[in-house]
């Protein structure tokens, strides 16, 4: 087993540490500890190296530390694991699981292909976009979120200062152009701290869920997003809802983000690669 782990401070994410490393010696299990530095390209490539001798690879952090063992892991045997331990836990929000079921899932044998989206050259496992969501992703770079409520404060502030910019591309086969608000490609439910933009998600679908909210100006944004908190935005006038397995950014220099990481800039080509990776799923 190799275990991934996000260093960090908290009395929960210890107690997590120390009771995963008993689990792993009272089980006999040879594990493999991996400390990430928080540069993306060495670490991952460590990663990579790591675990092609390793049955599963734990991950003990949040999204940021879930999107690299994604990165590293793709194209090899072993199973996905994970024990949630972020600020937003975007991901494991949608399964709406106990740590005791995350803990229990780690040893378990009920492993189940899943969906993995690609915007460039960066997998994901949750959700990617372009537009407003990017650009909170941004901003807290300089400042980072301590909690999930951090997420929706510092989006209400960036709203006031975010500027739309128009995005063509193609969805779908379909060419349009549009002032972008929100553009994301979900494969699954929440974003941004606990924003649960696209509740037809599945992880095995086959499928993106893209969302597209036209932008509106101050007022018709701030409406959207409040929509948005309050999870009643699939009948708000003007939003394009769709399926679809490619797309393609063409307008250039708009920041990416995937998994609440900052990834690049446009133009971009969105794809997904079904059942790409084993997941060992928590029984909820």
């Amino acid at each position: 087993m190799l275990i991934i782990i996000k260093l960090c401070t908290q009395k929960k994410h210890k107690k997590n540490c120390t009771w995963l490393l008993e689990q792993c010696q009272k089980r006999q299990i040879s594990y493999t500890v991996f400390y990430t530095t928080g540069h993306f390209t060495n670490d991952c490539q460590k990663i990579t190296v790591l675990a092609q001798s390793q049955k599963r690879v734990v991950v003990l952090g949040g999204d940021g530390s879930l999107h690299l063992a994604v990165n590293a892991l793709m194209g090899l045997s072993c199973s996905l694991a994970l024990l949630p331990q972020g600020t937003g836990n975007d991901f494991a929000r949608g399964f709406g699981c106990t740590n005791s079921a995350w803990r229990n899932a780690i040893f378990s044998d009920h492993q189940v292909k899943i969906d993995i989206g690609q915007i460039n050259s960066r997998y994901f496992i949750n959700i990617a976009g372009v537009g407003f969501d990017a650009h909170v992703v941004q901003a807290l770079q300089t400042k980072p979120a301590l909690s999930a409520l951090s997420y929706s404060l510092a989006g209400f502030k960036c709203l006031f200062v975010y500027q739309a910019t128009r995005l063509a591309g193609s969805f779908a086969g379909q060419q349009c152009e549009y002032g972008n608000f929100i553009t994301v490609f979900a494969n699954h439910h929440y974003f941004g701290g606990g924003l649960m933009i696209a509740p037809k998600a599945q992880l095995n679908s086959g499928y993106l869920e893209c969302y597209r909210m036209p932008a509106r100006g101050l007022l018709g944004n701030l409406y959207s997003f409040v929509r948005l908190l309050l999870r009643n935005h699939h009948g708000m006038k003007g939003l394009n809802y769709q399926r679809l397995t490619i797309a393609y950014i063409n307008t250039p220099d708009l920041p990416i983000e995937a998994d609440g990481e900052l990834v690049g800039v446009t133009p971009a080509v969105v794809t997904i690669h079904p059942l790409a990776l084993r997941f060992c799923m928590p029984q909820c």
